[in-house]
């Protein structure tokens, strides 16, 4: 599926209120978010938009994000992009306006041990030149490149920060605008490289399914759209929340040996049930060499298969 590529028009949204102060986070984690750069190196190849993916389903209601400490002129904010209503949707016009509206007022933001690293409150929104305005607010909360680390103390992961720029996963829920924030809980798991497949225990039945990572791409330069699990007894590894710097090589075209700078480094941001039913999504990101993008992947019939549900261009690389 390719990415969005109609830009809504500017909005010039009055912000509702001053900026709070948020508490202290680790120095030089978070990047402002910038649009893509456009250099001669070639990304995912574009795909005709299918639009909003899957059957209708129930469940609950949500938005996907990355939360940078910096991401707005030196201030916190949070790009959206994903949700999920009756379908998931990832075009950046309908994401825009759902935030817009003020239905995501509070977002959960993720540390790298499956813990909350914090909370944004959205105040409004904010143009910083990507395909969708951002939310912008204030964060009360520790990096999300840290985890808790026992007696009020939090430990950094510099793989975090090198591989995220200090940003980290967020996710909110759909309320109708004059409805008080909360902050619901969302199942977490982990994943561990076993080999060369990524181990994941996804529907929580102690089983692990093991996905090799030469499925991790298309033929095209995208994320798959499906990937399924490999037979597997245990996996020889300690699932955590978060993985980063997995390295990966595109497809190469036919006829075309593999090029050395066709690298793409997979990151997982997190693994969590977002919708409610029982089984694990996982929300990846993939650095290639112009652009990072974040897909979703869902067990939505059967924990051995995954399907791309969401895909959104990150602000950051």
């Amino acid at each position: 599926m390719s990415m969005p590529t109609d830009r809504p028009a500017s909005h010039r949204v009055a912000w509702l209120g001053a900026f709070a102060s948020a508490m202290a986070i680790a120095a030089g984690c978070g990047p402002a978010f910038k649009p893509p750069a456009h250099p001669p190196e070639p990304g995912p190849v574009g795909k005709p938009d299918p639009g909003p993916r899957g059957p209708v389903v129930s469940g609950r209601q949500i938005m996907v994000g990355e939360m940078c400490p910096q991401g707005a002129g030196g201030r916190p904010a949070v790009i959206p992009l994903m949700m999920r209503t009756v379908r998931w949707s990832d075009t950046a016009a309908e994401v825009s306006e759902v935030v817009e509206r003020g239905s995501i007022p509070r977002w959960t933001v993720y540390g790298t041990d499956g813990k909350s690293a914090g909370a944004f409150d959205t105040l409004g929104v904010a143009d910083v030149g990507l395909q969708q305005s951002v939310a912008s607010g204030t964060y009360v909360g520790a990096s999300p490149c840290t985890a808790d680390a026992g007696k009020g103390q939090r430990s950094e992961e510099p793989a975090c920060v090198a591989a995220t720029e200090g940003c980290g996963l967020a996710v909110g829920e759909l309320t109708r605008p004059d409805d008080p924030p909360s902050s619901p809980a969302f199942p977490v798991g982990g994943a561990c490289l076993s080999g060369d497949a990524i181990a994941i225990d996804v529907d929580g039945d102690g089983q692990i399914e093991s996905f090799p990572l030469a499925s991790a791409l298309d033929g095209i330069r995208g994320p798959a759209q499906e990937r399924s699990a490999a037979p597997t007894a245990a996996a020889a590894c300690t699932p955590t929340f978060k993985l980063f710097d997995i390295k990966l090589v595109r497809p190469p075209e036919p006829g075309k040996a593999v090029d050395p700078k066709s690298l793409v480094v997979l990151d997982v941001l997190g693994v969590l049930d977002l919708d409610g039913d029982g089984r694990k999504e996982l929300v990846l990101a993939l650095r290639f060499s112009t652009v990072r993008t974040v897909a979703v992947y869902s067990a939505t019939s059967l924990p051995q298969r995954l399907e791309l549900v969401a895909e959104g261009q990150s602000g950051h690389r």
